[in-house]
């Protein structure tokens, strides 16, 4: 979510509990325009929030040029001090996945992670992980998985950048009511022709990215219309906490994870 909006976002969150205070809008704008200045980003964004025992991560979100490549990821227990995260490797993204012990709150904690899938003797069945790198790969977990926008809000530039597009007007009613009108903040992982062979109103500027509709299983992801209509709100049933909203026929929308950065891993055997 955008930082300098949160006091208009205000009432559309409220995830698992979660709410924006007037305190704690204070304090993020605060210290996160103080991080933007200092690091000249194009736009800086509320990510969300992590539980942990002794303290809670926030994390933030700056954009520089490209606003998918350009994605830098800082958190906070404090609100004074943004540690900028290290690049997940894919071998802690599965380590993360496989961890049960909550978030302690201490990014130097190392912990030990046991992967059950390897036989007994294999020496990597054990290894140790810090949990800023921990941290890191959860949220780049959730990201890869659940962090979403709506058809348009970003677009591709003849050059090959991807913006923010300053000129978002919104979904119309019917658009915000399907799945494929919602799409991943990832580099597209699908062919590149599958919005082209599934869409009459294909445009590549706003499509180069994947919709989640074509995410399996069908069904792991919940759409619905609050507010008499006027407000459609997503949530991802892998990653609890997980919330979109967009209000329809206006550029305001926004991400918001809030949780205790868990995969619901059964999702495919509820469904």
């Amino acid at each position: 979510m955008n930082v300098h909006k949160l006091w208009e976002y205000k009432e559309y969150v409220n995830v698992n509990g979660f709410m924006l205070t007037n305190e704690l809008i204070t304090l993020l704008q605060n210290s996160l325009t103080v991080l933007q200045v200092e690091n000249h980003f194009t736009h800086i964004q509320y990510w969300g929030k992590i539980y942990a025992v002794d303290a809670d991560y926030h994390v933030a979100v700056g954009i520089h040029k490209d606003a998918i490549d350009d994605r830098k990821y800082y958190y906070s227990t404090d609100f004074k001090f943004w540690g900028l995260l290290p690049k997940a490797k894919k071998k802690y993204k599965h380590l993360a996945l496989l961890t049960s012990f909550p978030f302690r709150g201490d990014p130097s904690l190392k912990i030990k992670v046991l992967d059950e899938a390897l036989e007994e003797h294999n020496p990597d069945r054990c290894q140790f992980m810090q949990e800023e790198k921990r941290l890191a790969a959860t949220i780049s977990n959730i990201c890869d998985e659940a962090e979403i926008c709506a058809r348009g809000q970003l677009i591709k530039q003849p050059d090959g950048t991807v913006v923010i597009n300053p000129n978002f007007y919104g979904l119309t009613s019917a658009e915000s009511k399907l799945l494929k009108s919602y799409l991943h903040i990832r580099p597209a992982q699908q062919r590149w022709n599958s919005n082209l062979l599934t869409r009459q109103d294909y445009n590549y500027s706003m499509d180069f990215l994947d919709s989640i509709d074509q995410d399996i299983p069908n069904g792991c992801w919940n759409l619905s219309l609050e507010q008499c209509g006027s407000v459609a709100y997503l949530k991802s049933l892998y990653w609890p906490g997980m919330s979109y909203f967009h209000k329809i026929k206006t550029p305001e929308a926004g991400f918001l994870y809030v949780g205790n950065g868990k995969k619901n891993l059964d999702v495919p055997f509820l469904l």
